[in-house]
C-alpha cells in the first residue's frame, strides 16, 4: 500500500487527475456480466494528491510509532526537532479505518492509541469486527467490549444528543464493483472518543 501512495504523492509519476488506468477486475471471473464490464478500466486518482505542511505519512509498525513529543532519538526516524515542537504532547487525531480488528492484541492496540494521543486529543473509528490475525488474536471482543475497553483505558465516548452514545452503523462497500451481480458489504462501526485533557 505504501508503495502505491508514494507512487502517487510523486510530482514524477502523478501529475493531472485520471492519469492512470487500471483493470482491476479482470481477474474476477464470478459475478461479471460480460467481458467487457470484466476487463473495463478505470481511471484514478480523481484529484492530484500531495502531503500538506499539516498531514504527516507516518510508515511502520504502528505499535512502535511514538507520540511525536519524544525526542527524535526516541522515536526513531519518524519525526524531527522541528515536527515534534509543532506537535507538543501527541497527535489532536489518530483514525483507525478498518485498522481495529487486524490487531493481534487489540487491548494493547486501544492503549497505544491513548498514549499517541495529546489530552483532549480525539480518536476516529470507522471498521467492521473481523478479527483478521489468523486466528493469532489474543482476543476477538464484541462491539460493545470494544468500546466499554476504551473507556476503561481512558476514553471519553462522544455522546449524542439524546444521551447515547455517538456512533452509527455505516453500510461500506468493501472492494465492490457495483456493475457486477454480487456486493460485499460491510456494516462498519463509526465512533469519536476524546482523551481526557
Amino acid at each position: 500500500m505504501t508503495l502505491a501512495f508514494r507512487f502517487l504523492l510523486s510530482p514524477k509519476y502523478t501529475n493531472s487527475p485520471n492519469e492512470h488506468n487500471l483493470r482491476p477486475y479482470a481477474h474476477w471471473f464470478s459475478h461479471q456480466k460480460s467481458k467487457n464490464m470484466q476487463f473495463r478500466a478505470i481511471s484514478f486518482p480523481d484529484v492530484v494528491p500531495r502531503l500538506g505542511p499539516n498531514l504527516h505519512l507516518v510508515e511502520g509498525d504502528f505499535m512502535k510509532i511514538s507520540p511525536p513529543s519524544q525526542s527524535p532519538a526516541a522515536s526513531s526516524d519518524y519525526w524531527t526537532r522541528k515536527s515534534a515542537s509543532r506537535y507538543p504532547g501527541g497527535y489532536h487525531f489518530v483514525v483507525t479505518l478498518f485498522f481495529i480488528d487486524t490487531s493481534l492484541d487489540v487491548l494493547a492496540t486501544l492503549s497505544h492509541i491513548y498514549t499517541l494521543l495529546r489530552p483532549g486529543g480525539t480518536w476516529v473509528n470507522l471498521g467492521p469486527l473481523l478479527w483478521t490475525g489468523s486466528a493469532q488474536a489474543k482476543v476477538e471482543l464484541t462491539l460493545d467490549e470494544v468500546l466499554e475497553a476504551a473507556e476503561e483505558i481512558g476514553f471519553i465516548i462522544e455522546k449524542g444528543e439524546t444521551g447515547s452514545a455517538a456512533r452509527k452503523t455505516v453500510e461500506c462497500e468493501y472492494t465492490g464493483d457495483k456493475l457486477a451481480m454480487m456486493r460485499w458489504i460491510y456494516k462498519a462501526e463509526f465512533w469519536v472518543a476524546r482523551k481526557p485533557r
